[in-house]
């Protein structure tokens, strides 16, 4: 799987998300449909997703919502406890970092007023089954399809160059075929010529 950046900077960024969705919906109480309109259009979006040092790391919560509201940051005290609010923007976090899709796309499939109603039974679930949930709810393209057009290749120009039936190369981009089962060597060719890692294909 590619991910934006590195996992390393990935606790950080969940708790500052986490932070800002609780203040903004649970201190500044804006309604959350509001909110989720104001956040992808806001440059919050794409520094939580590219991992901006400048907003992500530079600046509290409390500053982040201030640039996102055009107002003067104020000081919370935050809950010790997690809310569904905080969860919420924490776990988007970890799903955005996680697909590397934009928070607009997933939104788009789960609307964050449905995340925070499932806070009841995945909050207390391994993040797996979040993962899961996502999974099928967004949709996302197989790994290969999405590396081969980073590349700028057709599917037929790879089966030219990897020698691999353009027939099998199909049936892995729709997922009738699971990559991971396919035999090393046909993996290995494929990473070579997309200049990717094996483990970034299945």
């Amino acid at each position: 799987m590619i991910h934006p950046y590195n996992d390393y900077y990935l606790p950080v960024l969940q708790n500052r998300l986490g932070d800002l969705f609780e203040i903004a919906l649970v201190f500044e109480k804006i309604e959350v449909n509001e909110f989720e309109n104001i956040f992808i259009n806001s440059i919050m979006a794409d520094a939580f997703e590219t991992n901006n040092m400048k907003y992500t790391l530079g600046k509290s919560s409390s500053e982040l919502l201030s640039i996102i509201m055009n107002n003067e940051p104020k000081e919370y005290n935050m809950s010790p406890i997690a809310t569904p609010e905080y969860w919420s923007g924490y776990v988007l976090c970890y799903i955005s970092w996680y697909f590397n899709v934009s928070f607009k796309y997933i939104f788009k499939k789960v609307p964050l007023k449905e995340l925070i109603m499932n806070y009841f039974p995945y909050h207390e679930m391994d993040i797996k089954h979040l993962i899961d949930f996502y999974k099928e709810r967004l949709n996302i393209p197989s790994k290969l399809k999405i590396i081969r057009e980073k590349n700028g290749l057709s599917q037929k120009e790879l089966a030219v160059l990897t020698n691999i039936p353009l027939r099998t190369i199909k049936s892995y981009e729709q997922k009738t075929v699971d990559i991971s089962k396919a035999q090393v060597e046909t993996v290995y060719v494929l990473a070579r010529e997309l200049n990717c890692k094996i483990e970034d294909l299945i």
